[in-house]
């Protein structure tokens, strides 16, 4: 990362996890602290939660590691951020302190979304998820790409459509598509929205 030499590689930041090193997490701050900000950032659009976010991700790294020996550090990390940064999402808007315009990447994906609370909403929950990820297999790479920053990441449609270097209309267009084409697929699989 900008073409800083003394960056460790994945493998040399999991060895100092499992050493009980704290440079471990020292590490994974300079060369992931940009990127995790982003993944949480996306969710959240506070710098002072990111922060915390951040804070959080690498002491729950430090108790997953070990025993996990991640296969791919950087997603690992997202995940773990991005879990908290929703959790600390849904805290905020519990607490009405979410603006609307932040919630409607996440609110209009919701009707897919299982809470699996009892033993049939968890079944459900597989199985939906078995369906979107049949979707996923199958859908074009910029679908995929689309899904994933806008469900995965909560990245807004500007964001999206500059990345994909097209219009936010067109990336509109994509996203009213996949939920469409999920909602087919979800009704073909049994599940009733």
């Amino acid at each position: 990362m900008n073409g800083d030499k003394n960056i460790l590689s994945d493998e040399a930041i999991i060895k100092l996890y499992f050493d009980r090193d704290e440079t471990a997490i020292s590490e994974t701050d300079r060369k992931y602290r940009q990127y995790l900000f982003s993944v949480a950032y996306n969710v959240l659009h506070n710098d002072a939660d990111c922060e915390e976010c951040l804070n959080d991700t690498y002491y729950r790294t430090w108790n997953a590691i070990p025993p996990n020996v991640p296969k791919i550090l950087k997603l690992f990390l997202a995940k773990i951020t991005r879990n908290l940064a929703f959790d600390r999402y849904d805290e905020a808007k519990r607490s009405k302190r979410i603006p609307a315009e932040i919630s409607d990447s996440l609110d209009d994906f919701e009707g897919f979304v299982s809470t699996g609370k009892t033993p049939d909403e968890e079944m459900e929950a597989r199985e939906i998820g078995r369906i979107i990820s049949d979707y996923l297999k199958h859908t074009s790479d910029k679908r995929l790409y689309v899904f994933i920053s806008r469900y995965y990441f909560a990245m807004p449609v500007k964001d999206i459509a500059s990345k994909l270097n097209c219009s936010e209309s067109s990336v509109n267009k994509e996203i009213k598509a996949i939920k469409s084409e999920l909602s087919q697929k979800l009704n073909e699989g049994g599940i009733d929205l």
